[in-house]
C-alpha cells in the first residue's frame, strides 16, 4: 500500500474565526495519519505533535544519538576522570564541575546540528516528502552556520534579559521562540531571525508564553524524576575514613542515570520542538494565510545562498 501523505494537500481558510478547522486524523497499521493543517488550538498542537513525534520516533533518536554521541560519551566518562579511585569532595565536585562544562560546551555546538535535521524532517512531512536521516542531516550541516549563530545570539540576549531580571528573560524567551523555525523555513539568519521571531510572536504572545511555560513544566518534572532516580541508584558513595570522608563513584549507577536521563532529555526536546513548529505555522497561517505547502516544497531545495 502506498504511503499516505501526513499532511496532504493544504485547504486554508481565512484568518482569525473564519479560519478552517482540520478535520479528525485517522491512524491505522499501514495508514499514516491524514489532516488537514489549518489555524489550531493549543489541544491540537500537542495531539498533533505528539503523532508526529511517534512517527518518526526512531528517525528522531536516531539522529539524536548520532550528533549528541561525543555529549554522551563525556557524560558517561565523568566518573572515570581518576580512574574510578576515591575522591575528596571537594575532588567530587570539581570532577562534576568540569564534566558538566565540558558537555555543555559540546551540547552548544552540536545541538543546532539536530534541531535543524529535526525541523527539516517535520516540514517535509507537510508536503509527503519522507526525509530520511541522511537527508536531514545534509540539510542540517546545509544550515548549521545560520542556525548556531541566531541561536547563540538569542540565547545571550534570553541570559542577559534574565541575570537582570526574571521578566526580561522570560520575554525575550517568548520573542525568539522560532528563531530555530524561522533559519530553517525561511532561511534568515542573525538578527533578521530575531526581528521575524518577536514579528510572529505579535499578538499572540499569552499563546506563546502559555506553551512554553507547559514545557517548562514538563522539563521540572523531567528534572524531579532524574533527582529521585538518584535516590534509587546513587552514583556516588561517600565513605568515612581515617583520611576523612571519601567519594567512591558508582560507575553503573551513573551509566543507567546519564542513558536514561539522556533518552528522556531527547524525548522532551523533540516533543517541543515539534510542537513550536506547529505553533510556528499556526501563527503563519492565522497572520499571513500562509500557504504551508509551496513554503516548504522551497525549503526541500535549499540553495547555497
Amino acid at each position: 500500500m502506498s504511503r499516505q501523505p501526513l499532511f496532504p494537500k493544504l485547504q486554508l481558510g481565512t484568518r482569525g474565526s473564519e479560519a478552517a478547522q482540520p478535520p479528525e486524523i485517522a491512524t491505522g497499521e499501514n495508514e499514516a495519519m491524514r489532516t488537514q493543517i489549518g489555524a489550531m488550538s493549543v489541544g491540537d498542537i500537542l495531539d498533533r505533535g505528539l503523532k508526529l513525534l511517534l512517527a518518526r520516533l526512531p528517525t528522531y533518536y536516531a539522529i539524536d544519538l548520532l550528533v549528541l554521541a561525543p555529549v554522551l560519551l563525556v557524560q558517561l566518562a565523568v566518573p572515570l576522570m581518576k580512574m574510578g579511585q576515591p575522591l575528596t569532595a571537594d575532588e567530587a565536585q570539581m570532577q562534576l564541575v568540569v564534566g558538566n562544562l565540558v558537555a555543555a560546551l559540546l551540547t552548544l555546538v552540536l545541538q543546532p546540528i539536530a534541531t535543524a535535521a529535526i525541523l527539516h524532517i517535520i516540514a517535509q512531512e507537510f508536503i509527503d516528502q519522507r526525509a530520511g536521516m541522511g537527508d536531514a542531516l545534509r540539510f542540517a550541516l546545509h544550515r548549521f552556520g545560520r542556525l548556531f549563530l541566531a541561536s547563540l545570539l538569542a540565547g545571550l540576549l534570553i541570559m542577559l534579559g534574565s541575570f537582570l531580571c526574571f521578566v526580561p528573560g522570560l520575554l525575550f524567551a517568548v520573542w525568539y521562540i522560532f528563531v530555530g523555525q524561522v533559519v530553517i523555513v525561511e532561511g534568515l539568519k542573525g538578527d533578521s531571525a530575531l526581528r521575524r521571531s518577536k514579528e510572529l510572536t505579535s499578538g499572540y504572545r499569552w499563546r506563546v508564553l502559555g506553551m512554553f511555560v507547559l514545557f517548562l513544566f514538563i522539563l521540572i518534572i523531567f528534572s524531579v524524576t532524574i533527582g529521585l532516580l538518584e535516590r534509587v541508584l546513587p552514583t556516588y558513595e561517600v565513605v568515612t575514613t581515617q583520611f576523612g570522608p571519601r567519594v567512591f563513584p558508582n560507575f553503573s549507577n551513573h551509566a543507567i542515570q546519564t542513558v536514561l536521563g539522556t533518552l528522556l532529555n531527547f524525548l522532551v526536546q523533540t516533543y517541543s520542538a515539534i510542537c513550536f513548529t506547529l505553533l510556528y505555522f499556526d501563527l503563519r497561517i492565522r497572520k499571513e494565510g500562509f500557504d504551508l505547502e509551496l513554503a516548504a516544497r522551497q525549503q526541500a531545495a535549499p540553495t547555497l545562498s
